[in-house]
């Protein structure tokens, strides 16, 4: 896969999806710690409203770039390294997208945790290394395409 458009739609995703990793770490290791007295809590809905259009065309162009190097054929695309850690990935990041929509609430999955650990504090954390996880496969799996 080759030309103009495919570079156009592989700048976009990556663009995007660094700008979406890096909103991500600004938010959970500089405004919430900073946020004790809640002054900082006018400018988060924004910057919510601004990760879910950067992760929203960070996903749908990686849907699209899916699609332009399996050439539509996803079935034998996936049993190759490339397409499985594509795959695995994409899913990770799924996992971060689906959070981030669901505005961080817990509606559907509720979890009693017996010893009174305050799970939800590390959540954040947890999602920032999944959407770091993507990221490194992301770039290894350019790297390895590039070299073949």
């Amino acid at each position: 896969m080759s030309g103009e458009p495919v570079a156009f739609v592989i700048s976009i995703h990556m663009i995007f999806s660094i700008l979406w990793w890096s909103t991500t770490l600004i938010v959970i290791f500089i405004i919430r710690p900073s946020n004790k007295t809640g002054n900082l809590s006018s400018i988060l809905p924004k910057i919510r409203r601004l990760v879910i259009i950067v992760s929203s065309v960070s996903i749908f162009s990686g849907l699209v770039l899916y699609g332009l190097f399996s050439n539509l054929d996803v079935g034998s695309y996936i049993y190759s390294y490339s397409g499985f850690v594509i795959l695995i990935s994409g899913s990770l990041s799924l996992v971060v997208y689906f959070h981030v929509l669901n505005g961080g609430q817990h509606k559907f999955i509720l979890v009693k945790n017996s010893t009174g650990m305050g799970m939800g504090r590390y959540i954040p954390f947890v999602m920032f290394g999944l959407l770091t996880i993507t990221l490194i496969l992301m770039m290894i799996v350019s790297i390895t395409y590039r070299l073949s």
